[in-house]
């Protein structure tokens, strides 16, 4: 040390100048926070000047008044399409945010409410709060539910429709959508973060740490020096699979550009993907087709293509080895599958809103991009992708395309290989024959200018089976069964139809060899093949047991009892048992999906609305329900009907009740109204077979729940009794 250093005033220079840099970083944070919110509401609100304002209220069971704005009265699932929300909302937005939110053992209300319930309007311009609160006056119970408020215009519906009366033409309405979408995500994203970490650490003081915690300098140098540590290449792909469905286009490219090193290319050829992908990602954006987009073929599907293609295709399959070329054109072949500039002008009702693979190659032909990508220097790539106009000082890239810079008159083999994979894709393939003649065409080209024709097969059907695959792989329920509706949307088929299409949809490919070789394979990310898994186990049974499940979990939470009619055979008497046990909650399970449809309808007239139906096999349904969590089941079972006359029915109805006996609570019962009198043989069958599934007839038959005088159209005339079973176990256990 030098004679005469001032130590102290050195540690406060040092000090000063730290407290300096972390003041800057944390303004620099705290600012891109704000303008994303800030920017998002200023976007939402030249579409619609009117969001943020809407009056709304919900019906609250717990105060038995209605609220201020939207909020699930009661179990209200996603899953339900029935499940009506206001038409300024868009659901999917609304359960991103809450399934963003979500964190094991806390029970989260997302309401979205007025700008003037908020104190965005105020100094403090937060735009979204979160509070706590007890869902009892009981002060012994220690459990919160935290109630988080955000804004409409974070959860706006953008779908084209709700402006056709802007007059502003095609593009620039699709400009405005795609510029809302995108803000609202990023806006989204600072909202959920902050509202998370508020309800994981809801201490009052943990909101300074929080705020701390985001502006530590080490913190977010930290994010970028650890881009460059060892792994960070595989750390960065694994993190693309667990969140292909919501991770940020941006985010994904640079995933896919990963992986594409990891496959072997070369990174001269990284920058012309690199180039080709943010003209794709500005004409999509100008489709209205861009980040954020609720469309089913959007950029992000496109993307998500190309990136699952590549994880499909093994390095060595089927005796063929591939290479990074392979890989190249698989990407390329993925990034333009869909790319329609017509899609968003073709919304007519009649005409299909999706892209066409015929407007798609004629798009194709008549810029020659994929010509252009094959034959060109990548800063040649650049040029042809860059916008020149008088007056502008600078050309804008990647914004539109020049043909006539392409110098070649001939069509290289890597353009008629990227053609026959496009063609590959357009589906219902094996239904098409047109898509079926030009593919085999091109192979034909292909054979005489000497391609492996085996090994481009092999590699349209993978992505073939990308392009069907990627949205049930790359997502969780939730977000696949909205992909799936927006899909049905495009293709204007009813949604209700969607288990049982998508069921036979799954068929022209679940069970091909090829399909089930590719997932078999070591190399194939585990995470994609637990989702399919899942997800088709889902569609392929038809079985909405989630949805069943949380319902009847949440119900717990809020009503004495939880009762279940099985084999709802109409809704008039679940709505009049609802109506009479206002603080129990009724679920009906019909096979009738007329009859579950209205049943819908006549439940939302419920005040409070404490009973829901579910379209299902009952035989698939029950055995998925929890354990020990019905407190009473209820069936209507007319004689004409009974399933007791051959040895198969009374098998199948014994197997029922065995089940529906591990399903009751302590105290819980099976209770039955039929016509079958007590002296008739058809009786003492009954009582035989409710025996042997593990239930005996309870004397003490307590609360019927079926509505006094109530008798079935089946019924014989002035016939009816309720039969109660209860366990053989509980009462011995009893006694």
């Amino acid at each position: 040390m030098q004679p005469g250093t001032d130590v102290v005033a050195g540690l406060f220079t040092l000090f000063s100048a730290l407290g300096t840099i972390w003041g800057v970083m944390a303004y620099s944070e705290f600012t891109k926070s704000a303008s994303s919110i800030v920017e998002a509401r200023l976007a939402a609100r030249r579409l619609d000047p009117v969001v943020g304002e809407y009056e709304y209220k919900s019906y609250n069971p717990v105060t038995k008044e209605y609220d201020d704005g939207f909020v699930p009265s009661g179990p209200v699932d996603f899953w339900d399409k029935e499940t009506h929300v206001p038409p300024w909302m868009d659901k999917g937005k609304y359960w991103h945010i809450l399934i963003s939110l979500q964190h094991p053992g806390s029970e989260i209300m997302l309401q979205v409410v007025r700008d003037r319930d908020l104190p965005f309007c105020s100094g403090r311009r937060n735009a979204a709060v979160t509070q706590r609160e007890r869902p009892s006056e009981d002060v012994s119970v220690r459990r919160y539910r935290y109630v988080v408020k955000v804004p409409q215009w974070l959860v706006m519906n953008t779908e084209r429709e709700r402006f056709s009366d802007l007059q502003v033409e095609g593009e620039e309405l699709s400009a405005l959508i795609a510029d809302v979408n995108m803000k609202i995500v990023a806006a989204t994203n600072e909202v959920a973060g902050w509202e998370g970490l508020r309800v994981r650490f809801p201490w009052r003081f943990m909101t300074f740490v929080i705020y701390l915690n985001k502006s530590l300098p080490l913190r977010i140098v930290y994010r970028q020096v650890i881009r460059n540590f060892p792994g960070a290449k595989e750390r960065k792909i694994d993190q693309t699979n667990v969140n292909l469905a919501n991770v940020a286009d941006d985010d994904l490219v640079a995933g896919m550009m990963e992986l594409a090193q990891a496959r072997g290319i070369q990174p001269a050829r990284i920058d012309r993907l690199y180039a080709l992908t943010r003209f794709m990602k500005n004409a999509y954006t100008r489709m209205g087709l861009g980040e954020g987009a609720s469309e089913y073929h959007n950029f992000h599907h496109s993307l998500e293509v190309s990136y699952m293609a590549m994880q499909m295709l093994p390095s060595s399959f089927k005796e063929h080895n591939f290479g990074a070329k392979d890989y190249e054109l698989l990407v390329v072949a993925g990034l333009l599958h869909d790319y329609d500039p017509c899609q968003p002008l073709t919304s007519e009702p009649g005409k299909l809103k999706g892209p066409n693979v015929i407007r798609t190659m004629e798009e194709l032909k008549k810029t020659r991009v994929i010509d252009a990508y094959f034959t060109m220097s990548t800063e040649e790539l650049g040029n042809y992708f860059r916008e020149y106009g008088k007056g502008m000082p600078v050309a804008i890239e990647f914004s539109t395309t020049h043909p006539e810079y392409v110098k070649s008159d001939w069509t290289p083999i890597e353009s008629t290989m990227v053609e026959a994979l496009i063609w590959r894709t357009d589906f219902p393939f094996f239904k098409l024959k047109n898509a079926q003649d030009r593919y085999a065409g091109l192979l034909a080209e292909l054979a005489k200018m000497g391609a492996e024709i085996e090994k481009t097969k092999l590699m349209s059907e993978v992505l073939w089976l990308a392009d069907l695959a990627v949205t049930y792989m790359g997502s969780d329920p939730v977000r696949a069964w909205n992909r799936v509706t927006n899909l049905y949307d495009e293709l204007y088929l009813p949604r209700l139809e969607a288990v049982s299409r998508t069921d036979a949809f799954f068929s022209d490919f679940a069970d091909l060899e090829l399909f089930r070789e590719l997932l078999a394979k070591k190399t194939f990310p585990d995470v994609f093949r637990r989702r399919w898994n899942l997800i088709y186990q889902f569609f392929h049974e038809g079985n909405p047991s989630t949805p069943l499940n949380r319902t009847i979990e949440i119900a717990r939470r809020m009503y004495i009892k939880v009762n279940v009619e099985v084999g709802m055979r109409r809704g008039e008497i679940l709505q009049a048992m609802a109506a009479e046990n206002w603080s129990e909650y009724f679920i009906g399970i019909g096979r009738n999906q007329n009859e579950v449809l209205k049943a819908k309808s006549r439940l939302a007239e419920l005040d409070p609305q404490n009973a829901s139906a579910f379209w299902g096999d009952a035989e698939k349904l029950l055995p998925a329900i929890t354990d020990k969590s019905i407190d009473n089941f209820l069936i209507v079972m007319p004689e004409r009907d009974a399933p007791l006359s051959g040895p198969q029915e009374r098998t199948l109805l014994r197997t029922t009740l065995a089940t529906l006996a591990r399903k009751l609570r302590d105290g819980g019962t099976v209770k039955i109204l039929t016509d079958i009198e007590c002296k008739n043989g058809q009786f003492e069958v009954l009582l035989e077979v409710a025996g042997n599934a593990g239930l005996a007839r309870e004397i003490r038959k307590g609360k019927d729940y079926f509505p006094e005088g109530w008798y079935d159209p089946d019924f014989k005339n002035g016939k009816r009794q309720v039969v109660t079973l209860t366990p053989k176990a509980a009462r011995v256990s009893n006694a």
